[in-house]
């Protein structure tokens, strides 16, 4: 979920490009690949080249209105659109206060454990609609995050790394900080400032 919060310098938002509903979208999906850091929104799995990657609009009820704008559009991949419970969710509160692009408060009120993404307090029915409502924890993408973390732990199991190491293999190979919110708990250390 490192990859919801918006800036207010987005050069999106400085040259004004809004999606187009008949047209080529391919610079506003470009922008949002650099800006997300070549992370996909939803899942956080470094986007690879093969990617089929959509600009998607967080709340479709927007899409082709004057209210979708750089705040509704996420580059995600095609298949993590397919987990997100529109019909369910069309007037959820959290569509209008958008609390999980900032990190901050994002953070505060969703935790992550044993490869569960969670609300933090049991009575904010707001987080744990969001949390539903981008499948987080749908069962595809819950093994696909299990077996890569796994498989990170194999790895550095293996040449008894340092966390020092670690963070050296993680610079050199971006791409292995798929699912960073799970490396981070795991490995007990926030490998986000690597994505800089």
């Amino acid at each position: 979920m490192k990859f919801l919060t918006k800036r207010a310098d987005s050069g999106i938002l400085t040259t004004g490009i809004v999606y187009k509903l008949k047209g080529d979208n391919t610079n506003l999906k470009n922008l949002l690949v650099e800006e997300q850091k070549n992370y996909c929104a939803y899942t956080e799995k470094y986007l690879q080249p093969l990617d089929q990657v959509d600009v998607e609009h967080f709340d479709s009820a927007k899409k082709g209105t004057i209210a979708d704008n750089y705040y509704n559009y996420y580059a995600v991949i095609t298949t993590a659109n397919k987990y997100k419970k529109d019909e369910k969710y069309i007037a959820a509160s959290f569509l209008h206060n958008r609390f999980y692009q900032n990190e901050q408060e994002l953070n505060v009120r969703i935790g992550f454990s044993n490869n569960i993404f969670f609300e933090k307090n049991e009575n904010d029915v707001e987080a744990r609609d969001f949390i539903d409502f981008l499948g987080l924890n749908h069962p595809k993408l819950s093994d696909e995050r299990s077996k890569h973390v796994q498989r990170m732990k194999d790895h550095f199991s293996a040449g008894n790394y340092t966390i020092e190491k670690i963070k050296g293999y993680f610079e050199k190979y971006k791409s292995e900080l798929s699912f960073i919110t799970a490396l981070n708990t795991e490995f007990g250390y926030d490998f986000t400032e690597l994505l800089n």
